[in-house]
C-alpha cells in the first residue's frame, strides 16, 4: 500500500485543521504533500496519486458533514421563535377551548376522548383528572337506543365530509340522562379519523318549553272552564229571553219565581228548588220546583222554617251573599226532620229588588257532589235575571198605577177646564155686559176720574177672564174632540195658519218662509192651531231692534218628519226651555208681551197627541228653534 509521507509541517496542519473540523468549525488550510523520494504530488507516481486522491475525498467528506452541521444549526436557531409561537398559540387554543360555553370533545370509534373540554367535563359530571385518566367514554355513557344515531353520524359525518347535527341522550356520572343537540364534524389526525363534537345542554330549552305547554294547557284549562261558565250563562239567558217573552205583561211575583225555579231545575236535573220569604218568626215557603223523593219533606217544609235556626236560608239573607254547600249538613235544619237527609248538596241565593232582600233561592241536590265553577255561575245567573224581572214587574205595576192615577187626573181636569170654562162664561159675560152699560150711561157724566178708571178695569180684567177661559177651553178640547189623524199636505196647513196671521204679522213687518214640508198623519185642525200658535209666537217675541223673520223648515227621518221653525228673535236662556212648556207660563211681563202663556202648552199637547215631540233650541240672544216631529205620511 502506497501512503503519502508529508513534511512535518504540513501533518501538523492537518492534524490542527481536522481537530477544528471536528469541532464544528470550517476550516481552511494549505497542505503540502510529498512522498518518501521527494517529489510533489503532480510528479507523483501513479499509485502515491490516488492515495492521495482519497485522502482527499475523506477531508472534502468531513467537510461537506461539518457545514451539513452548520446549516441545521442555523436552522434551528430560525425555528426556536417559531416553536415559541407554537407554543403560545397552543395555550391560547387550550384556554378558548376550555372556556368555550358549550361542550367540545373529539373521540375515537371506540369511544376514546382524545380531547373534552371542561364544558363537556361538566356536563357529564367529570373532573379533568378523571378525564385524563380514561374514566370518560362517549360510548359508555351513550344509552343503548341512540349507539345507532351516533354510529350513524358518525359515518354520515366521515364520508360526506361536512357536519351532522341530531339530537340523543347520554348519561351524567349520577346517572341521570341528559339531552343534548350534538353538531359532528369529521376530523383526521393523520389516516385516522375522529368525531369532533359540539354539545349543547337541551335540558333549559326542555324545561322552558315544557314550562310553557304547561301553561298553554292551563290557559286551556281556565279557557274550557270559561267557556264553561260562558255556556252556562247563555243557557240561563235562552232560558230566561224565554221568560222574558211569555210573562212579558206578568206582574204576579211568585208567577216568576216559579219560572225561574222551572228554568234552574231543567238545567239541573234531579234537583229541586224550593224560594222562602220572612213571615214572623218563619220561612214561608212560596213556591217550589222539582220531584221531592220523600213527600214528608215538602209537608214539613210547607209547615215553615224558624228563622234564626236554619242556616242555609238565614245565612243568605243576611250576608246577600249565596252559600254553597258541597256537604249538606241536615243538623242545620233540623225543624226538617230526618227527611231532609235525603238532599246531599245545597246552594242558597238571597233574592232582592232594588237593595233590599225580599227572599232566599234554595237548590239541593240528592247526589253529593262539589258544584263546579260552571254550576254557580249558571244558578247566579238565573238568581240575577229572576231579580230584574221581579224589578221590572215591580216597577211595572208601579207605572201601570201611576199612569192609571195621572190618565185619571187629567180627564178629571179636563172635564173641570171644559165644565168649568162654559160655566165661567154666563157669569163673565153679565158682568162684561153691566160693565159696558155702566160706561155707555154713566161714563160722560161722571165728576169723579176714578169711577171712570174702575170701570175700565173691570172691562179690562173681563177681557183677560175671557181669553184666559177660551185658552182653558181650547187646552182641554185639544184631547176631548178628537177627531181621527189623516194624511194631510203640511205645506197647504201651514199657509192658512200664515195667511190666518196675516194682520199681524203685516203689522210687526215679519217676514215669514215656509220650504217644501214632507207630508204628516194628523188631525188637520190641531196641525193649523199648532203652525199658527208657532208661527204666532216667533213674532210675538221680536226683538225691538229688527224686524222678525221667520223661517220654516222639514224633513223627513225614518218613520218621522221634522218641522222647525226659527225665529231671529228675543231667544229664551236654557234653564227656562222646558218651563215655557208650563200651564199659565210667563217669561215677560203682561204689559210688555200680551198673551194666556198657555200657546205652548197648547201646541206641546197636540204633538203628543200624535206620538210626537217638541222641544226648543236655543242660546237666549239670537233668536229661537223650536222642533217638533209628527207621523210621516205613507
Amino acid at each position: 500500500m502506497l501512503c503519502p509521507v508529508s513534511s512535518p509541517s504540513s501533518l501538523s496542519t492537518l492534524a490542527a485543521a481536522l481537530a477544528e473540523a471536528a469541532s464544528g468549525e470550517q476550516v481552511q488550510s494549505a497542505l503540502d504533500a510529498a512522498f518518501p523520494d521527494g517529489l510533489s504530488l503532480p510528479d507523483a507516481p501513479a499509485g502515491q496519486r490516488e492515495a492521495l486522491e482519497v485522502a482527499a475525498a475523506l477531508v472534502g467528506a468531513a467537510l461537506a458533514r461539518i457545514e451539513a452541521q452548520q446549516e441545521a444549526r442555523e436552522v434551528r436557531l430560525q425555528l426556536e421563535p417559531l416553536r415559541e409561537n407554537a407554543a403560545r398559540l397552543q395555550e391560547r387554543f387550550d384556554a378558548l377551548f376550555n372556556a368555550a360555553p358549550v361542550g367540545i370533545a373529539a373521540g375515537r370509534r371506540n369511544g376514546t376522548l382524545v380531547r373534552a373540554n371542561d364544558a363537556y367535563l361538566h356536563l357529564l359530571g367529570f373532573t379533568r383528572e378523571e378525564f385524563q385518566a380514561g374514566a370518560v367514554n362517549w360510548v359508555v355513557l351513550t344509552p343503548p337506543e341512540f349507539a345507532e344515531v351516533d354510529r350513524d353520524a358518525l359515518r354520515r359525518a366521515i364520508g360526506e365530509g361536512r357536519a351532522v347535527r341530531y339530537e340523543k341522550e347520554m348519561r351524567h356520572r349520577s346517572g341521570e340522562r341528559i339531552a343534548q343537540e350534538v353538531t359532528l364534524l369529521p376530523h383526521w389526525e393523520g389516516s385516522e379519523a375522529v368525531g369532533v363534537a359540539y354539545v349543547r345542554d337541551l335540558r333549559p330549552e326542555r324545561a322552558a318549553a315544557l314550562g310553557h305547554a304547561l301553561e298553554l294547557r292551563a290557559r286551556g284549562e281556565e279557557l274550557e272552564r270559561l267557556n264553561a261558565e260562558l255556556t252556562a250563562r247563555s243557557e240561563a239567558l235562552e232560558r230566561f229571553a224565554e221568560l222574558s217573552r211569555d210573562l212579558a205583561l206578568e206582574r204576579d211575583p211568585l208567577v216568576l219565581v216559579g219560572r225561574a225555579q222551572e228554568i234552574a231545575v231543567s238545567l239541573m236535573p234531579g234537583s229541586v228548588c224550593t224560594y222562602y220569604e220572612p213571615q214572623g218568626r218563619l220561612w214561608s215557603l212560596r213556591s217550589h220546583r222539582g220531584e221531592f223523593r220523600r213527600p214528608e219533606l215538602l209537608a214539613r217544609l210547607r209547615l215553615g222554617l224558624p228563622r234564626g235556626e236554619t242556616l242555609n236560608v238565614d245565612r243568605p239573607f243576611e250576608t246577600l251573599t249565596p252559600y254553597y254547600q258541597d256537604a249538606f249538613d241536615p243538623a242545620t235544619v233540623q225543624s226538617a226532620g230526618s227527611s231532609i237527609s235525603v238532599i246531599r248538596t245545597s246552594a242558597s241565593f238571597p233574592v232582592r229588588t232594588g237593595a233590599q232582600p225580599r227572599g232566599v233561592l234554595v237548590v239541593g241536590r240528592h247526589d253529593q257532589r262539589a258544584w263546579t265553577t260552571a254550576e254557580q255561575t249558571l244558578l247566579e245567573t238565573v238568581v240575577f235575571n229572576l231579580q230584574l224581572a221581579l224589578e221590572r214587574a215591580e216597577q211595572s205595576g208601579e207605572l201601570q198605577r201611576r199612569t192609571l192615577a195621572l190618565e185619571r187626573s187629567n180627564a178629571e181636569l179636563e172635564r173641570f177646564a171644559f165644565v168649568a170654562g162654559h160655566d165661567l162664561q154666563e157669569p163673565l159675560r153679565s158682568v162684561t155686559s153691566f160693565a159696558q152699560l155702566l160706561v155707555k150711561r154713566f161714563g160722560a157724566h161722571q165728576d169723579d176720574p176714578r169711577a171712570e178708571q174702575y170701570l175700565k178695569h173691570i172691562q179690562g180684567g173681563t177681557q183677560r177672564m175671557q181669553e184666559l177661559i177660551q185658552e182653558l177651553l181650547n187646552y182641554a178640547r185639544v184631547t176631548a174632540e178628537t177627531r181621527p189623524a189623516t194624511r194631510q199636505d203640511t205645506n197647504a196647513v201651514t199657509a192658512a195658519a200664515v195667511q190666518d196671521l196675516r194682520a199681524s204679522l203685516n203689522a210687526a213687518g215679519a217676514a215669514v218662509t215656509v220650504f217644501d214640508l214632507p207630508p204628516v198623519v194628523a188631525d188637520s185642525t190641531q196641525l193649523r192651531q199648532l203652525m199658527q200658535n208657532l208661527i204666532g209666537n216667533a213674532v210675538k217675541y221680536r226683538h225691538a231692534d229688527r224686524a222678525p223673520v221667520v223661517t220654516v223648515t222639514g224633513e223627513q227621518r225614518g218613520p218621522w218628519v221634522q218641522i222647525d221653525v226659527h225665529d231671529n228673535g228675543l231667544g229664551i236662556a236654557p234653564e227656562y226651555h222646558e218651563r215655557i212648556f208650563t200651564v199659565f207660563q210667563r217669561l215677560h211681563a203682561r204689559d210688555q208681551y200680551g198673551g194666556t202663556g198657555v200657546g205652548l202648552t197648547i201646541a206641546r199637547r197636540i204633538v203628543e197627541r200624535h206620538g210626537g215631540q217638541l222641544w226648543v233650541s236655543s242660546d237666549g240672544v239670537s233668536g229661537s228653534t223650536f222642533h217638533l216631529t209628527l207621523p210621516a205620511a205613507p
